[in-house]
């Protein structure tokens, strides 16, 4: 704890220039409080704890030695059936999120579960990393947290993260699934739930780092406190989350060609990698309707869409797959691809005629110029091609009046005054926006930051994995 303390003190009389990542001092003086108090009583139960440490390692090295490790070639499904390994220093609630089975199952099984049980408390709110599983390239972190105040409490997205020992944030992505929701377990006094992160490029988990960054009761967004917890990395215990099959699989849409290179389980997801050949004489934004189909245990499933890794030339998809066992089949299913619109990214309009009077090509419509709200709304649509594609468009925050004079579009202090709807009795996508209901000399020019490119067709299915 004296040690603790003392990074402390020389972290907060850092110089200026990296005072962003200095300790405040509210968390100072609450360390100094709390840890020199406790100071004495640390040594002491320092000396005592070598003794419990040397039996303790004795029984662990019992139970690795039992510890069952399946076959981990991608395609084996030899460990799918396993009885899972009995292990008391892993919480229940580890083994409920981690499911029957997956990435995550397996790595229990195989003793890879690294037990961390350290907490940091300031004002209230109390975190606990219980345990983690990481290969060093991907994290999965086990928590609990709780507030004294009564509710749970979870981490900010954009607030909390991984620093090294020197304080450097580590370069990494947070994979959140169904953001909108709470997906761990909480019993009326302790929340507990997965933190997954994946790191980028060289970047690699070192042997010690700090899981740090601020809390909040998931609502209110001005009462947040800042916690750090230092976990060490066992790299004896490091766990296979991993898993890649390279793909030479070749789709042609109207002569626009793309290639599965591969595709890759990590924890939680699959990802499914496709490159764009170079030859390609559109570019191709967005690969429309895929699906990733699958069949485990007599059950067939399709996997949901959840992350997307764009990179210069690849595209990396990501579906939600907690329970994927290797081995099981993977089929990729679509229709279509969208390309880029690459002409002119200006709509002139006559709000008084009510008309357009210039724009990117001829599918665009406008269906009506209102009064509403008090503002003057104009709506702009395209007719609906497929069911499965909205066909959008948007514009700059300013436009330009006859005379060149500059406006700003009405903003609410988070947005402008716009939204996008399908009208099905209509068969179009409609895309509105506000503008101040006041008279302007005509024709106003809008500069459009999206238009929908083309829609190239070509329904699929190929087997990725038998």
């Amino acid at each position: 704890m004296v040690d603790e303390q003392e990074r402390m003190l020389k972290q907060y009389y850092e110089p200026a220039a990296i005072a962003e990542r200095r300790v405040s001092e509210q968390r100072l003086d609450a360390a100094l409080r709390n840890g020199l108090i406790q100071g004495k009583k640390a040594r002491k139960q320092r000396q005592l704890s070598k003794v419990a440490f040397a039996s303790a390692a004795a029984i662990l090295l019992l139970a690795g030695a039992a510890v069952y490790a399946p076959d981990s070639l991608f395609g084996d499904r030899s460990g799918a059936g396993a009885v899972h390994t009995a292990n008391s220093r892993i919480p229940a609630y580890v083994n409920q999120l981690a499911g029957d089975k997956g990435l995550l199952r397996e790595a229990l099984d195989q003793g890879k579960y690294q037990s961390v049980g350290k907490t940091a408390a300031y004002e209230g709110y109390l975190v606990t990393v219980d345990g983690i599983l990481t290969d060093r390239k991907h994290l999965v972190l086990f928590y609990t947290s709780k507030s004294e105040y009564g509710g749970r409490i979870i981490p900010d997205p954009d607030g909390t993260g991984l620093f090294d020992a020197s304080y450097d944030k580590l370069k990494f992505k947070r994979f959140i699934h169904e953001p909108s929701k709470l997906n761990g377990i909480y019993d009326g006094k302790e929340y507990h739930d997965i933190l997954v992160y994946d790191l980028s490029g060289s970047e690699k988990l070192p042997d010690e780092f700090y899981f740090a960054g601020k809390w909040y009761n998931g609502e209110s967004t001005g009462d947040r406190k800042f916690l750090e917890v230092k976990v060490p990395v066992d790299t004896n215990r490091l766990a296979e989350l991993e898993r890649r099959v390279n793909l030479d699989k070749t789709l042609d849409f109207e002569g626009q060609k793309l290639k599965v290179t591969s595709v890759v389980q990590v924890p939680q997801r699959l990802y499914v990698n496709v490159a764009l050949d170079p030859s390609n004489t559109k570019q191709i934004s967005a690969l429309s309707d895929w699906s990733l189909y699958t069949k485990n245990d007599a059950k067939d499933q399709f996997l949901n869409l959840e992350d997307l890794n764009l990179e210069e030339g690849e595209w990396g998809i990501g579906y939600y797959a907690p329970d994927y066992v290797q081995g099981d089949l993977l089929e990729l299913h679509g229709n279509m691809v969208e390309t880029k619109f690459e002409g002119s990214m200006k709509l002139v309009v006559d709000t008084k005629k009510k008309k357009i009077v210039s724009a990117p090509d001829g599918r665009i419509q406008l269906p009506s110029v209102n009064e509403e709200n008090g503002y003057l709304r104009i709506t702009s649509a395209f007719q609906r091609m497929d069911p499965l594609v909205n066909q959008n468009m948007r514009v700059e925050h300013t436009f330009t009046d006859g005379k060149g004079m500059k406006h700003t579009l009405p903003d609410d202090g988070q947005s402008i005054h716009e939204g996008w709807r399908s009208n099905g009795a209509m068969g179009r996508d409609e895309y509105y926006f506000d503008i101040e209901n006041r008279s302007y000399p005509q024709p106003l020019t809008f500069e459009l930051t999206e238009y929908p490119g083309e829609i190239l067709k070509n329904p699929f299915s190929i087997t990725l994995q038998k």
